[in-house]
């Protein structure tokens, strides 16, 4: 069970944190290990915990990969009188927007928490800006029972430039669909460009999977034209279908970061328009390939 995701400022304060290594096969037991010689070091600096035990996990999570984390604890200002040790530091913390959910239970559903959040953020317009925080509320320090447990997840983020759809097809299915579907709901299609083709031959550089859509609805291109000459150079819209982990992405540019880029009040109907359009258009990839 989890709580209602939101977005909330996280706490700004002077935090203790800790680098160390853990191993995905036996995370529980490294970051267990990790947070007790954490606060080991706090006590040993005449350093005052003052929040919970937390853990940033500042790698994507891979199989068999060793994974860097940071974990930590919030310390009252002015107090210490040593060394911190090695790995450690201490830094100030600033209050950031984060979308929050708090995971009710033992750690091993954690996972669908993780995946709620991730789909939340993208479906109410923001992207991660940074890597995840687990804090751990209530733990097995103070309930017996794992289904007592209580861990807050927080995810930075700042509003994103796109509107996204996550698919567990690959690009190829999925740039399929994405042509299908855009037709039907108006949309020319003007040009298609392979990034990753285009960046392995011209700088030998090889990308994942990436798909660049020049995209037209010619009734909202003739408005757009008929508001601002000028406005032209804002078409196409821009679509995006890309490689992401197992599956694959599909973005379009959100037409209101153009107009308010141009300052030009007479676009907002129309990208309001364009927008409603994309969006019924993102919901049918999303809906089609379930």
């Amino acid at each position: 069970m989890h709580s209602q995701i939101e977005i909330r400022e996280t706490v700004p304060g002077t935090v203790f944190l800790l680098r160390r290594t853990v191993r995905t096969d036996r995370i529980g037991e490294d970051i267990r290990r990790a947070l007790g010689e954490m606060y080991t070091k706090v006590k040993a600096a005449g350093l005052h915990p003052v929040s919970p035990p937390s853990v940033t996990y500042l790698d994507h999570v891979v199989a068999g990969e060793p994974l860097a984390v940071d974990a930590g604890v919030a310390v009252a200002p002015g107090t210490g009188h040593a060394e911190i040790g090695d790995g450690a530091r201490i830094v100030g913390r600033h209050a950031r927007p984060a979308a929050r959910i708090v995971h009710h239970g033992d750690y091993a559903g954690i996972g669908v928490a993780y995946q709620e959040l991730e789909e939340w953020t993208a479906r109410h317009g923001y992207r991660p800006a940074g890597p995840p925080t687990e804090t751990y509320l209530v733990g097995p320090d103070v309930a017996a029972d794992p289904a007592g447990y209580r861990t807050e997840i927080c995810l930075p983020v700042i509003p994103s430039i796109g509107l996204t759809v996550r698919l567990d097809e690959g690009v190829a299915a999925a740039a399929r669909r994405t042509r299908e579907v855009l037709a039907h709901h108006g949309f020319s299609i003007t040009f298609e460009m392979d990034m990753r083709a285009m960046l392995r031959e011209r700088v030998g550089v090889d990308l994942e999977e990436y798909l660049v859509f020049g995209v037209c609805a010619p009734d909202l291109a003739l408005r757009t034209l008929d508001t601002d000459r000028q406005a032209g150079l804002l078409l196409p819209c821009t679509v995006v279908v890309r490689e992401a982990g197992d599956g694959s992405v599909v973005e379009a540019l959100d037409p209101a970061v153009l107009v308010r880029a141009t300052g030009l009040p007479g676009l907002e109907p129309v990208a309001s328009d364009l927008r409603k359009r994309l969006d019924d258009a993102l919901a049918s990839i999303r809906g089609e390939t379930e």
